[in-house]
């Protein structure tokens, strides 16, 4: 085992930001605690798998790095960072509203979706311009000195993440079409489509990419690295996807999957076809008294024109019945 560098001089500021770099990560690879209550989080973990207790979750993390030539000095204009991580922040939330539950066009984000993927800042580190954001932290009962976790709060924040990461990946894909990528838009629905438009039209006018790393569930960790030709293919298509209208239709035929975590649901028509829906808030919970039964369906569906001439229709479920 290494012994670990000694500090460097306190006036070369390169050689501290390599050594708090080197020092960032602890030697079983998990982020070094950046913060007293994540060092105190961390110091309970490491207890409680000592007397072999269940740990507690860690907070989630998102580092944000905002790259390009622009940040070279280390510094991004005040106007530019307030703006983008208010657009990030609408992004992250409307993303993990379409995955929960029926996308919307007006109506408000849930205020329970909102609390969930919630996103603090809490301090900068050295790159290009970087930022740390966390999510939101169970609250445990303080009674004793193993507290027992709250219901994990942050599952949204976990899905939107993740999926803003999908994203980001399928935009770097050099020499595929621009299928795949709108595959992962459009069934997202207008309003999170509008906001990922404005995320990434704040960073091509200001001549930025990004690099995302995210310490979600279980401490897992996911990274991406989004380059100013990626964002410009999202918000090329963000621009060009058309939504028509919703029109009324309903529905007829066999409910043949369900899943209440992401608010689907599979109706085999009497032709034969296969409508994959999102289903509203009220319809999702109950989704179990319907499966594998005959139903009939009030539905929504939304005409999408994207690049290339093609069509999609997204479906939402707003009331649902049993049919004898």
């Amino acid at each position: 085992m290494t012994s670990p560098a000694a500090f460097p001089d306190h006036g070369d500021k390169e050689a501290v930001r390599r050594w708090m770099s080197l020092r960032r990560r602890s030697s079983e690879g998990r982020a070094t605690p950046g913060t007293p209550d994540e060092f105190s989080i961390a110091q309970r973990e490491r207890l409680l798998q000592a007397v072999g207790l269940q740990t507690v979750s860690s907070p989630r993390r998102l580092d944000v790095a905002l790259t390009g030539p622009t940040t070279i000095d280390h510094t991004v204009r005040i106007a530019v960072l307030g703006q983008f991580l208010a657009n990030l922040q609408d992004s992250v939330s409307a993303v993990a509203q379409a995955l929960t539950g029926r996308p919307t066009i007006y109506s408000s984000i849930p205020r329970a979706v909102q609390d969930s993927t919630s996103l603090s800042a809490s301090a900068v580190f050295p790159s290009s311009f970087g930022v740390t954001l966390y999510g939101p932290q169970a609250e445990a009962e303080e009674d004793g000195l193993f507290p027992m976790p709250a219901e994990d709060p942050g599952v949204a924040l976990d899905d939107a993440v993740e999926k803003v990461l999908d994203i980001v990946n399928f935009s770097e894909s050099v020499g595929f079409s621009d299928d795949l990528l709108t595959e992962e838009l459009v069934p997202l629905g207008q309003r999170a489509m509008k906001h990922l438009g404005l995320l990434t039209t704040g960073l091509v006018e200001a001549e930025l990419g990004l690099r995302l790393t995210w310490r979600g569930r279980n401490g897992l960790t996911r990274s991406g690295e989004w380059s100013p030709d990626g964002v410009r293919r999202v918000l090329y298509l963000c621009q060009q996807s058309q939504f028509g209208e919703p029109e009324a239709i309903t529905l007829v035929g066999w409910l043949v999957s369900a899943n209440v975590m992401r608010g689907t649901a599979d109706i085999r028509t009497d032709s034969g076809e296969v409508v994959r829906a999102k289903t509203d808030e009220e319809v999702t919970p109950r989704l179990r008294e319907y499966f594998d039964n005959r139903v009939e369906a009030d539905a929504e569906v939304t005409t999408v024109s994207s690049v290339g001439g093609h069509v999609r229709k997204n479906y939402a479920i707003l009331a649902l019945r049993n049919i004898d």
